[in-house]
C-alpha cells in the first residue's frame, strides 16, 4: 500500500438490535452477535472505513495495484450509499403492515446463489444476472420470527450524478430512482429488494405491493377506505 488511507467511519441509518436490550424476547435476535467491526455503543450499523475496506479487499483476494487505493474512497461510497437505498426499501415493505421500527440483525453474502426470481428474469426477460446477492435478516419489532429479505445487485449504465454523503436523507431523492452512484462516470447499480417467499406474510406482502406499485391510485383509495373501517 503506498497511499494511506483514513480510518474514519461513518454511521449508517439502519438500526441494529443491542444484544443488551431487555426488550430482545426474541431467541432468534438474542442468539445473534453483531461482528466483531461493530462498536457495541452504537445503536445503528457502523460502515468501515477505507482503510478496513482496503483491507479486507486484500483478504478477499482482490488484486489491487499499486497506487489504485485512490479509488476507495469512490468504492465506499458507492458501498455506503447502497446499503442506504437497499435499507429505504426495506422500509417500504415494512410499512406495509405498518412496523415503524424495524432493526436489521444480521446480513449474508450470497454472490454464487442465483435467486429463483433472478433466474427468471435472466432467462425470460433476457436480463443481465446478477453480479451480487445479499440476505438480510430483519427483526420487525413485533415478536414474530425475523424476516429474511432478498437483495439482488445488477450493473446499471455509467451515469453522471454528483455524489451525495451516505447518511443524507437527500442522498436518493434527486433523479437517482432506484440507482446509487458516488461519482462523476462511475458505474451505477439497480437493486432488486424484495421479502423471501418463507411465509404468508410475504406472499401477501409481496401481492401487495404488485398492487401498489401497478395501480397506485386504486391501491391509495383501498387503504385509506380500510383505515377509516378500522378507525385509524
Amino acid at each position: 500500500q503506498m497511499i494511506p488511507l483514513p480510518p474514519r467511519r461513518s454511521i449508517s441509518t439502519i438500526p441494529k438490535p443491542n444484544d443488551e436490550s431487555e426488550d430482545n424476547s426474541n431467541v432468534e435476535i438474542r442468539i445473534q452477535r453483531a461482528p466483531a467491526h461493530q462498536p457495541d455503543q452504537s445503536s445503528k450499523w457502523v460502515y468501515p472505513s477505507e482503510q478496513q475496506f482496503f483491507n479486507a479487499m486484500k483478504r478477499k483476494g482482490w488484486d489491487i495495484p499499486a497506487g489504485m487505493e485512490t479509488t476507495i474512497p469512490h468504492v465506499v461510497q458507492i458501498h455506503n450509499a447502497v446499503n442506504e437505498r437497499g435499507w429505504r426499501q426495506v422500509l417500504e415493505w415494512e410499512r406495509l403492515r405498518e412496523n415503524e421500527c424495524p432493526r436489521l440483525v444480521k446480513f449474508i453474502g450470497r454472490p454464487k446463489d442465483l435467486s429463483p426470481r433472478a433466474r427468471l428474469y435472466s432467462m425470460f426477460w433476457m436480463r443481465d444476472e446478477p453480479f451480487d446477492r445479499h440476505d438480510w435478516y430483519v427483526d420487525r419489532g413485533d415478536g414474530t420470527d425475523l424476516r429474511r429479505y432478498v437483495i439482488d445487485f445488477y450493473n446499471g449504465k455509467e451515469d453522471r450524478v454528483v455524489p451525495v454523503p451516505a447518511n443524507s436523507n437527500t442522498s436518493h431523492q434527486k433523479g437517482m430512482g432506484n440507482r446509487a452512484a458516488a461519482g462523476v462516470g462511475l458505474p451505477t447499480m439497480y437493486l432488486d429488494v424484495r421479502p423471501a417467499i418463507d411465509d404468508i406474510d410475504s406472499v401477501q406482502d409481496s401481492i401487495k405491493m404488485f398492487a401498489k406499485d401497478t395501480f397506485p391510485g386504486i391501491y391509495g383509495l383501498i387503504s385509506s377506505y380500510s383505515k377509516s373501517g378500522s378507525g385509524k
